[in-house]
């Protein structure tokens, strides 16, 4: 959670094999926008994976058959990796006035009854659950990412994500006189 500030580099080590990232920028309320900072660390083992119809789920934040994800996140929301092997299927209930979408990482098949590729980005539409399918003998890998719109305008340029251009020009003037971060936040704590 960036709140008032946080500086911050991703520069994870491949320790063998492959590498995928994904950085994902979740808005904040204006109310919270300057709040204390925090940092959330989780290792590949610390991420739950739950095996059902098929589709191996690790949950990183949500709850998925009774299994909650680690990550705290600020307004309700919910973070799946879903990987379906061939002939499986996968079910998650989403709150009908939440948005969301899913990244299809690998393979090919059906999400919500949508014929769906590797490497692009499908935007959900309306309705309470999403599911998801394959004949694929590669399978089907794919991001869930859903949560409770916050309904405020959004305006972002370079690191900052307010409400208005006024907001934008502070953020900058605060980052750059040292007001943005403080140097007493422990981000790793609550």
């Amino acid at each position: 959670t960036a709140g008032r500030g946080i500086v911050h580099s991703e520069m994870p080590k491949i320790t063998s094999g492959d590498l995928w990232g994904f950085q994902l920028w979740i808005n904040l309320p204006q109310k919270d926008k300057m709040i204390k900072p925090r940092y959330q660390d989780y290792q590949a083992e610390q991420i739950p994976t739950v095996s059902k119809h098929g589709a191996d789920v690790r949950v990183m934040a949500g709850e998925f058959y009774g299994t909650k994800g680690p990550i705290n996140m600020r307004n309700p929301g919910l973070l799946m990796d879903v990987s379906i092997s061939k002939g499986g299927n996968f079910v998650q209930h989403i709150p009908e006035n939440w948005n969301g979408f899913t990244y299809v990482c690998n393979g090919s098949g059906k999400i919500s009854d949508e014929e769906v590729s590797k490497e692009h980005a499908y935007v959900l539409g309306s309705g309470d659950y999403v599911k998801a399918e394959t004949d694929s003998e590669d399978g089907l890998r794919f991001l869930l990412i859903a949560g409770q719109p916050i309904g405020e305008p959004i305006v972002q340029h370079g690191p900052f994500v307010m409400n208005t251009q006024e907001e934008i020009y502070q953020a900058f003037m605060d980052y750059q006189t040292g007001k943005l971060q403080d140097p007493n936040d422990n981000v790793w704590d609550e």
